[in-house]
Parts: structure tokens; sequence; C-alpha cells
């Protein structure tokens, strides 16, 4: 239970949405009248040998014509499922439109899925066909193709380093475009025409922090009004041609929001790096308007930034610590509703002359608006952007529920996760159980009825988070209900608002607290290898390996320090009394990982995995120096 004052709100609803005429809550009925009505206007851009190919939307509605007369001639039929697998691409969007405009059901595996967790999510899908980036997700599903008797095909987008590869199942993109010139354009137009709002359009698969993975299906009613409340933002409103980067997984509901859906309802568009890597280097060239990322990349940014400051000169770290200290009193006094004009005068010459400089060499200070989801985001970590001049906001959602809640004020204060999205209701339960009710949300799981209506009740969507509403009417994440820790002495603590605060340093990439029956809280944390290697070179501090890092008595004492500043704004009991450093990096794409493809953790898999670390943490020994301390 949360402690709450008398009075205080229980329910939130959001404003009116409003959405297109019915003949356009389709995918294709959207997709082909945005594209007669923007014809000759840039669709999407890609970087191709080092320079940006412009997609009109001309050609955009032409490609996916080609694609999905090719899946016609592959025999996918209405209601067939087709699995997309790569990181994003041009021809990863085509590919989902295309399946979309026939009546069948796209869905997207991770990049990054170990092999069991590919396996499990083909063969639950029961996907007929597979369109993977390149040879390396190839060389992941062969092997497993005679347990998939429903994979018929394996189209590879890049198929360049095939040379030698003879099997039956395989053949190119360019193959199934040549395979779709014997079907009649008409075929796919009458297909796409017979596409109903409320026919299921994809399934989004879970994260599988506690077991399988499950699939969240979504109509294409559904997916166009997620669309239309992602995007409700006023920094929208009478702005055109908005430059984002994709850079986040295609079929995570996240990314399916911003981008496709960005591009259908809003004029999104976006921009896609030629190798996954090279993110930052796109952000650089691109300089988005709006850019939508997760609490993770906005930390290590945040680092990035910070570290380089540490090792530049005097002159520029003198200038960087003036600027800050006119930038935190200037957006305190925002978010407190106050503005001093001398002040404000000031904070404009910081940014001029310290934070957009700062800025540019990331290609954020052209953003209107910045976007934090997927997990909770560091109250630090937003703060830090906002005095820095990002206006970077919460968004609260989940697979099944959609969108939520999102900041939609300017430069919101850090705390809470804002109002309810248009359309929306949230409600607290009476053990302050999250409970939504939105037209944007899943219809049910993939085959699994049962979980089905245990998620969806008659008053709403059960989230599973445990939250508040604040004086102020926003709604405030407490943790998830399945993990609050209750200590040996009976306190309920919050696990994830420790580990939020955790990982605000820029030296910790994970956190997990441990303390479920236990006299006190430690935790298992995970160094970021760029942040703490160059601190390590800037410091002297030899190393070879994450193992060599994460075992050098330096680097501990650096995290001591960060995870005392952390303890300092904590309460006694929420304190973390010990903790020990992973001795391994942790690898999604290894089976068996406690770490999902989108990094969640999987608590308790964790703690089995680092057992001895563990216990070495709540030794009797260790208990005894810990006394001594504290006493």
């Amino acid at each position: 239970m949360v402690p709450r004052e008398p009075g205080m709100p229980r329910r939130l609803c959001g404003p009116r949405l409003d959405l297109p005429h019915e003949s356009l809550l389709t995918i294709p009925g959207l997709l082909f009248h945005v594209a007669d009505e923007r014809a000759a206007q840039a669709a999407l851009r890609a970087k191709r040998r080092g320079l940006y190919r412009e997609t009109k939307w001309l050609e955009l509605a032409d490609q996916i014509t080609r694609i999905g007369r090719g899946l016609i001639a592959l025999g996918v039929q209405r209601g067939d499922r087709v699995a997309i697998v790569g990181d994003p691409s041009p021809e990863w969007l085509l590919a989902d439109f295309a399946v979309q405009c026939l009546g069948a059901i796209s869905y997207g595996l991770y990049p990054t899925s170990a092999r069991d967790e590919a396996e499990f999510v083909l063969r639950h899908a029961g996907a007929s066909v597979l369109i993977a980036e390149d040879q390396e997700h190839v060389d992941k599903v062969l092997p497993m193709l005679d347990r998939l008797p429903a994979l018929r095909k394996l189209v590879v987008i890049d198929d360049s380093n095939m040379f030698g590869y003879e099997h039956a199942a395989l053949l190119s993109l360019r193959e199934l475009i040549e395979l779709g010139n014997g079907v009649s354009e008409d075929d796919f137009v009458r297909r796409r025409h017979a596409v109903r709002p409320d026919d299921p359009a994809t399934i989004v698969y879970t994260s599988g922090t506690s077991a399988h993975p499950k699939g969240a299906l979504y109509t294409h009613r559904a997916l166009i009004t997620l669309g239309k409340q992602f995007h409700a933002f006023p920094e929208f409103d009478g702005f055109r041609d908005i430059r984002s980067v994709v850079h986040l997984p295609l079929n995570h509901l996240y990314e399916r929001a911003n981008t496709p859906q960005g591009m259908l309802v809003k004029g999104i568009i976006p921009h896609f790096s030629d190798e996954a890597e090279r993110f930052l280097e796109t952000l650089y060239e691109v300089a988005p308007q709006h850019h939508a990322s997760v609490p993770r990349y906005w930390s290590k940014l945040a680092s990035r930034v910070i570290v380089g400051i540490e090792n530049s000169s005097v002159l520029k770290r003198t200038a960087y610590r003036a600027a800050m200290r006119v930038g935190q009193v200037y957006r305190r006094r925002c978010w407190g509703g106050t503005r001093s004009p001398v002040l404000g005068l000031l904070y404009g010459l910081a940014r001029l002359v310290v934070f957009d400089r700062m800025l540019k060499k990331l290609g954020l200070h052209r953003v209107r608006l910045a976007l934090s989801s997927g997990a909770p985001l560091p109250e630090e970590v937003q703060a830090l952007w906002q005095i820095w001049g990002v206006d970077l906001k919460n968004l609260y959602g989940q697979t099944e529920s959609g969108v939520i809640t999102a900041q939609f004020e300017p430069f919101p204060q850090p705390g809470s996760v804002g109002l309810p999205y248009p359309g929306n209701e949230i409600a607290l339960s009476p053990d302050d159980e999250i409970i939504c009710v939105s037209p944007g949300s899943f219809s049910g799981y993939w085959q699994d009825e049962a979980a089905s209506v245990e998620m969806r009740r008659a008053d709403g969507i059960r989230t599973g988070d445990v939250g508040m509403i604040d004086g102020r009417g926003a709604l405030k994440i407490v943790d998830r209900k399945k993990d609050i820790v209750i200590t040996a002495g009976g306190k309920n603590v919050s696990p994830s608002r420790i580990e939020t605060m955790l990982k605000s340093s820029p030296y910790i990439s994970e956190a997990s607290v441990v303390g479920e029956g236990r006299k006190y809280l430690t935790a298992l944390v995970e160094i970021d290898v760029g942040t703490v290697s160059e601190w390590a070179r800037a410091n002297g501090v030899a190393y070879s390996t994450y193992r060599s890092l994460a075992t050098n008595a330096s680097v501990y004492r650096l995290l001591a320090q960060d995870i005392e500043q952390a303890n300092a704004a904590l309460g006694r009991v929420e304190q973390v009394k010990a903790f020990r450093i992973l001795d391994r990096e942790l690898d999604p794409e290894v089976e068996g990982e406690a770490v999902t493809a989108t990094r969640k953790i999987k608590r308790s898999l964790l703690q089995q995995q680092f057992a001895h670390l563990i216990e070495e943490m709540y030794a009797d020994d260790e208990e005894r120096r810990i006394a001594r301390q504290l006493h």
C-alpha cells in the first residue's frame, strides 16, 4: 500500500480523442491515403554509402505494393503470420506495411534474441514466412527449421554474404519482388481494400522478464489510435517535416507508435543509419527535431558528455560548472512556477556559450520534443537534460495498454509520468494498482485466453504497477506490484525506485536490489563499460577486459562513492548497505541470460546466477563490518 493523504484523487481522465473517418482506421487505408496526399514529399531517408537517400511517398507506396505482391506469390493469406527480424531499416518498415496491407498479421523478433527465445516466438505465433535482415539472422533460424513446420520461407533482405547457401526455404528480397511480378496489382488492391479496422494487424511480444514472452494482439483500429495518442503533444502542432532518428527495435510497441504510426498520423520523417552501431553518428548528422529513446540511452548519452567534460581543459570545466550553477537555479525556479528576467538572461547566456555547443556535438540542439519510456527515468537524468536545454518528458506505457500517460507541459518537473493521453482513463485499485482504459490498447494475448481474461477486467487493464496521484494531479509510479520487497523487519520497499537512483550514476549500467526477507538491502550492479573505461584511462588504471575492470579495487571505490550519494537521498530502510559488481557483462543474445532482449533484468534469474555474490554480502563477517560502520 502507498501512503496517501485523505481526499487525494483516485481517478484521472484524459481529454477527448479525435480519430479519422472509419475508412482511414486501417493501415492500408491510411497508408495509401497519405501516399496520395503527399506523393512528392519525403516519407523517409536512409544512409547508404555515406549519403542519405530520400524515399518519397509515391515510391514508398510502390515498394510496399511490390513486396505485397511477392508475399501473395508465396501464398500468404489473410490472417497468416509473417515474422520480421533485424535492426531498424526501411526494408523492415516496408515489409511490415506490406504484410498488414494483405490482411495478414506482422510481428517482429528482437534482433538480439537468443536462439531459444527466437524459436519460441516463431513457433508460438506460427509464422509461415520470416523476413530476415542478413546472414546472421538466417544462421540463427536455419538449424531450427525442422522444428518449425509452419515456417515455409526465409526471405533475406541483405544476401551479400550468402555465398554457398543452398536451401529450398531461402530466397532474397529481390527474388521475392521478382516473384510478385506474376501477381496482378489488382489482386493486391482487392486485398488491401478488404481489410477492416477491427481485423488483427500485428502481434507485439512482451519482454518476458519472468516467463516466456506473451504476444499482445493489436487491431488496425488500435494501432492508428495508438499513433494519434502518442503524438498528441503541442510541440507537434502546426509543424511539418519533423525529422527523427530510428534506433530502437521496430518490433517494440514504443518504436512502432513512434515511427510507422508517426509517419502516418503526423508526418514524421524517420532517418535510418547504414549500421545500427553508428547511431550516434546519425544523430549528429540528422540533428532531429523529435527524439524518442529509453532511459538507458538518455543516461549513456549524458554520461558521455559528463566524462568528456571531466577530461577537458580547466577553462572548459570552469565554464561548465558556472553554467550549471545558473542552469540549476533557473530550472528549479521554472519548476516552482517563478521566473526571474535577470536569471533568464543569465541562463540564455549559459545556453549560448556552453550548453548549445555541447548539444551540437550530439546533434540534439534542434530537438523540440524528447521522450523517454520503457523503464523508469532517473529524476537526475531528466533534470540534467532539461538544464542543458532539452525538453525531455516522461512517457508511461505498456505492451498491453499502449500509451497511458505523459508529461505534456514544456520542461516538466521530474518525478511523475504526467497526465492521461487523450481518450484514456486511469484509476487506482484498493491496493493502488494502476488500472487503465484506453482505445489504443491490445485485444488480448495471442493463443492465451486465460492470461487475456486475467489482464483485461471489466474495469480496465491491470497494469501490475503500483502508483499514486500526487497533489498536482499527476500520476507517479511506485514500483511493479510483484517486485515490492518486504524485509525481515516487515518493511515494504520499492526496489525500482532505488535501482533508478543507482543507475543515475554514469558508471552503473544496471542495478538490481536484493533484500526479500533479509535484514537490509544490498545490490548487484553491472558497470557501464564505456564510461568506466574512459575514467580508467584518464586516471591511469590499467585494464584489459570487462572482468579486469569489474574486479579492480579503484573501480569499486568509484562506484561506492556514487552509491553513497544515492543513499544520502534515501530513507534508512531503503539504503543499500553493500554491493557487488557483476564479474561478467550481461548479454541478451546468450541463452538463459538474466536480461531480456530489451535489457530488462530478470530479477529472480539474476539472483540465482549470482547467488555467490549475494551470499558474500550477507555473510556474518560482513554484517559485523556493517554494524561497526553504523554504530
